[in-house]
């Protein structure tokens, strides 16, 4: 199936795009909203093709860096960076369902539990790979590296995030932040 370019947005350089255009290409992805075994399929896929991205991150030790990496109508894929002390904070995904691989270093998530008020966590380390529905409610918080870096898949593209705050009678919606504003946030 052949990727419609009008609808492609990157924010890497140009030169990168056409490759990053084939190798989703050679994927195959179908139309509509992908599910979450495709997009743990997708990251683990770029992550085994570190010349698409590496050379791209960046090591911010002040703040939590991230580039959109490839984006279509259907889905969109991230890199994310992390240094010591940064943490993704209470967040959900907007409604769209999500996937995520460690490329170096390590991460730690602590999730919403289905009663909606009890936490699981998990450790994740290079190679680790992990997906979440549209209900998931997370704080990824970096563990080590120099720096630890992710792939991160969501479908639909990511229209914003609830940010929560957690109590001890579950989690309370402090804000819904637009991705337009996250985007001015980051410069």
């Amino acid at each position: 199936m052949s990727l419609n370019v009008a609808t492609i947005f990157s924010e890497a350089p140009e030169s990168r795009v056409n490759e990053l255009r084939e190798f989703f290409e050679s994927l195959q992805l179908p139309t509509g909203r992908l599910d979450t075994d495709t997009l743990e399929k997708v990251t683990n896929a770029l992550a085994a093709r570190p010349d698409l991205f590496e050379d791209l991150l960046v090591d911010d030790e002040v703040n939590r860096w991230w580039l959109q990496l490839f984006a279509t109508e259907s889905y969109e894929v991230r890199l994310l960076t992390w240094e010591r002390e940064q943490s993704s904070d209470w967040h959900d995904h907007g409604g769209s369902s999500g996937a995520w691989t460690v490329t170096a270093g390590a991460l730690y998530e602590t999730y919403r539990a289905v009663d909606h008020v009890s936490v699981r966590d998990r450790h994740y380390v290079a190679g680790d790979s992990g997906c979440f529905g549209p209900e998931h409610v997370h704080d990824v918080i970096y563990e080590s590296g120099q720096p630890a870096a992710s792939i991160h898949a969501y479908s639909p593209p990511l229209s914003g995030l609830t940010v929560y705050d957690r109590t001890r009678f579950g989690f309370v919606a402090r804000e819904f932040v637009a991705e337009e504003q996250r985007g001015e946030q980051r410069s």
